[in-house]
């Protein structure tokens, strides 16, 4: 088709033209990484040539969020072009993406394509999407089908494996080849022969057949098409799937067909790049937030136009760290938990940055916010001119007062003694500390300045000059105040000042305490029962005492024999095998003996049974994991020596199996679309209980031994059912099994055009007039006008008359199929061909009656029917014919 290459050619320059201004300053449009899952979503409701549309951006929007929530698609690779995004769905971004995917992925990546708004087909046969900006008038605004297929999609510079088009329109046909997988869920080996199969690669379409079909309240907002496919996408089972067998299910079949009167379609595109593969899609797990423990600058200042480096550690292996400076987000290099990024900052002052670090579903956890500190490149040094004290001399522990001048502001001023440092207070150039010094003699010391930069000056020293005062003892005590005889007695002193010596005076002796400075100590045996007086006097450097100060200690007995806990042994009690409620028997041994013996498990406290150095304790462990034990023993006096810890390991018992000790089905009978109610009762509390319709799992609701799940069912026949139960271990116990008669229609038609109600057995009229200008047929579940439109119109005026009635306070109204016309007719009766007693009212028959089913002839042509003879034919669309809408009627039970 040369017009369509000549589109796709100019439209191939201006993405040349637009394709550089796409990256943002800071992250770059970077390939994407190999191997992975990628789509794109197309919405369009606010077409300004075509009629708006209400649902197809929440289609995209809502297909997009559950793959990207529950399955493997990474947010960042789910592109969405509808009304409500910045780049809208015009055919110029549509073709960027395409022409990004063809560039960017490899034959590694996988690529789904959904499309929900206006499509077209024109008198060839070629169908088309209708982009937001495409004019009525105007194919050149259209994207061709045929043009995408052969200049993209079989193009073999677009190097996806497997290639996934689903779209919520028409598609032509004669692009693909019909082609359908024979492979099911419930095939054993599914999981195994589906993997295998998405190892080769694919071109598949999986097409709505139809123009969009909108959505009601009992879609909840979404179209028909899209609506099904959420649904199935929620409640998938599987943890694998592919697309061709998620989508075409009874369960979305059958109700798209009812409501809508077409047929899903499902094929390949005629390509050699199609070897008959998969795209499947499988079940995430919630991936945990990921948090930024720690973010440190190197250096923490510096000049403007140096190099700054950022790094940060997060909390578990991150698949991505975004660092956010004043407003720009960069990726920061690294793997694992560690993570850096350089940086030169350009202005004077402070820059603010925010990490956040990124999981697998591109979500952000906790995040660490700092800044990046640039200051003046030159300050001028500050230097010390002076440094003095004052008094200039004194005694040991007397308070000075040091202060200093110098020669610049200073950002801070330090007094060093020795090797430690004290901050000076003030500022400019005058700084000043008051401090206490215990030393003695000629002590030397100096004073440094810095300068706003943090760069040190010229240090100035001097020489305080210091005497020894007298020391005084401030405090006196015993450790222990009271103790035993026989023990060791601590006696701690505590002087005003430094002291050179310490003296104790106790029972008539002097003894010299050990210490240095201002804390003095004496250990010593106490081997008398009684009270202890004693006295501490300090002598300083010059030989000179001052005040001294006593205190009392108190000796008792000697304490009886302290027992120890030598050994524990525990083991579980016959028939036990270490399960939870399983009971152990603790046995104790202790090196004297004891008086009693308690252990502690799990913080409760237990006495053991026997005397001497021999203890037992029999204990019910019913907890599941590790129980943590200690064992003490003590003496007549209440003294208790070294305990002794362990830990009993308990295991889980094995869970019994649960069988289904009744279970009923109410109805007992039904037809397709009727909602069953399955109860089961358990014979002891379930995990879950399972349920098997026609081999297809359902998840029942409930707790305990009460378990409950209703639910429409889609599928005729005589339906094997089964209800199993999982007990608390996964392992499933007895089941339950039935069967359940379900019939495809609740009315039956009966030879004398009578109905019988599968549900009563009750006889009743075919036709309802509901009084409200609508007929319902209770055989076929559809509702007619009951009258036709009486003027002919064209193909395409039937379908738009149709589509906007309203009639009885209800929408949703199409042309009838060619089969739902042969059912309502008689063919044995003439003028009209309807059955003996219907209801309908002004049946025009020497016109033919129009249907949505597209006949043998091509896309221009279409079936009718005659209601003279009740004979099926044909006409071209632009003839004019009688339209009759139809409806899919719900039936009241």
């Amino acid at each position: 088709m040369t017009f369509s290459k000549t589109l796709t050619t100019a439209f191939s320059i201006l993405l040349i033209i637009f394709w550089a201004p796409l990256a943002p300053d800071g992250i770059s449009a970077g390939s994407p990484p190999a191997g992975t899952n990628h789509a794109l979503f197309v919405g369009i409701n606010g077409y300004s040539q075509w009629p708006k549309l209400e649902s197809p951006v929440r289609d995209a929007e809502s297909i997009a969020g559950v793959l990207i929530e529950k399955y493997n698609f990474r947010k960042s690779n789910v592109a969405l072009l509808t009304d409500n995004t910045s780049e809208k769905p015009t055919l110029l971004n549509i073709l960027t993406y395409l022409d990004r995917y063809s560039s960017t992925l490899s034959e590694n990546d996988n690529l789904l394509i959904f499309f929900s708004g206006h499509s077209t087909e024109d008198d060839q046969g070629e169908t088309y999407w209708i982009p937001i900006d495409g004019k009525k008038k105007s194919k050149l605004t259209w994207l061709s089908h045929t043009a995408i297929t052969e200049d993209v999609f079989n193009n073999s510079n677009f190097r996806v494996k497997n290639l996934c088009i689903i779209t919520d329109s028409l598609f032509s046909t004669k692009l693909m080849r019909k082609r359908s997988i024979s492979l099911t869920p419930y095939d054993l080996r599914y999981e195994e022969k589906i993997a295998e199969m998405s190892a080769r690669s694919s071109r598949q379409v999986i097409s709505f057949g139809d123009q969009h079909w909108p959505g009601s309240t009992k879609t909840d907002g979404l179209g028909l098409f899209a609506y099904y496919i959420h649904k199935a996408l929620i409640q998938n089972p599987l943890d694998t799937i592919d697309f061709e067998n998620l989508i075409f299910e009874e369960n979305i079949l059958f109700p798209i067909t009812r409501v809508a009167g077409t047929k899903l379609i499902r094929g390949r595109l005629k390509t050699e790049m199609d070897s008959g593969g998969q795209f499947i899609i499988k079940k995430v797990t919630p991936a945990p937030l990921i948090n930024i423990l720690a973010a440190e600058v190197n250096p923490p200042k510096g000049y403007p136009g140096d190099q700054f480096i950022i790094r940060a550690e997060t909390s578990a292996p991150a698949s991505e760290v975004i660092v956010d400076i004043a407003g720009k987000k960069y990726r920061m290099s690294g793997n694992d938990t560690r993570w850096s990024y350089p940086f030169r900052p350009e202005k004077l002052g402070s820059t603010p940055f925010r990490i956040a670090a990124l999981n697998r579903n591109e979500l952000e956890g906790r995040i660490q916010k700092g800044e990046i500190i640039t200051i003046k490149p030159e300050s001028r040094v500050s230097n010390v001119l002076e440094a003095r004290v004052a008094p200039a001399s004194g005694v040991s522990g007397g308070k000075f007062t040091f202060s200093a001048v110098t020669d610049a502001p200073a950002r801070e001023v330090t007094l060093i003694i020795g090797n430690r440092r004290f901050p000076m207070t003030g500022s400019g150039t005058r700084w000043t500390l008051s401090r206490t010094v215990d030393a003695e003699g000629k002590i030397a010391f100096s004073v440094a300045a810095t300068n706003e930069d943090g760069v040190p000056g010229e240090a100035r020293q001097s020489i305080l000059e210091i005497e020894p005062g007298a020391v005084n003892i401030v405090s006196i005590s015993s450790s222990p105040k009271t103790g035993f005889a026989g023990e060791e007695y601590t006696i701690t002193a505590k002087t005003d000042r430094v002291a050179q010596t310490v003296i104790l005076e106790m029972d008539g002796q002097t003894f010299e305490m050990a210490g240095e400075g201002r804390t003095w100590r004496l250990k010593r045996k106490i081997p008398q029962i009684g009270k202890k007086q004693f006295k501490a006097v300090a002598v300083n450097s010059l030989g000179k005492k001052g005040n001294s100060l006593g205190g009392e200690l108190t000796a008792k007995r000697t304490p009886l024999p302290i027992p120890d806990v030598a050994l524990v042994d525990v083991s579980v009690v016959s028939p036990g095998k270490g399960y939870a409620g399983d009971k152990f028997t603790i046995s104790a041994k202790t090196t004297k003996p004891a008086d009693s013996v308690f252990v502690d498990i799990n913080e409760r406290q237990f006495q053991m049974k026997g005397a001497g150095t021999e203890w037992t304790f029999v204990a019910a462990i019913d907890n599941v994991g590790v129980s943590r034990y200690r064992v003490i023993a003590r003496n007549k006096d209440g003294m208790s020596g070294q305990s002794r810890e362990g830990e009993i390991n308990t295991r889980k018992r094995p869970a019994a199996p649960i069988s289904v000790l009744q279970a009923s089905i109410s109805p007992k009978r039904g037809y397709i679309g009727k909602v069953f109610t399955f109860n089961a009762q358990t014979d002891r509390p379930a995990r879950a209980v399972s349920l098997l319709i026609a081999g297809k799992p359902f998840e029942m609701e409930g707790s305990g031994t009460r378990w409950q799940l209703k639910k429409p069912v889609d599928n005729s026949g005589k339906l094997e059912v089964s209800i199993v139960a999982l007990n608390d271990d996964g392992q499933r116990g007895v089941p339950y099994t039935s069967e359940l008669p379900v019939y495809r229609n609740r009315y039956l038609l009966r030879k004398d055009g009578t109905i019988v109600d599968v549900m009563t057995g009750k006889k009743m009229e075919r036709f309802k007039d509901n009084g409200d200008g609508t007929i319902t047929d209770l055989a076929n579940s559809l509702m007619w006008t009951k009258t036709p439109k009486q003027i002919a119109t064209s193909w395409d005026g039937a379908a738009d008359y149709c589509r906007d009635l309203t009639m009885g306070g209800h929408s949703g109204w199409r042309l009838p199929t060619i089969n739902e016309m042969k059912r309502l007719t008689d063919n044995t009766r003439e003028n009209p061909a309807l059955p003996p007693g219907h209801p309908f009212s002004n049946i025009i028959t020497h016109v033919g009656y129009w249907t949505k089913t597209r006949h043998r002839f091509g896309q221009n042509y279409v079936y009718q029917m005659s209601l003279w003879y009740g004979k099926e034919g044909h006409m071209k669309k632009t003839e004019n014919g009688i339209v009759w809408p139809v409806r899919y009627a719900e039936l009241e039970d």
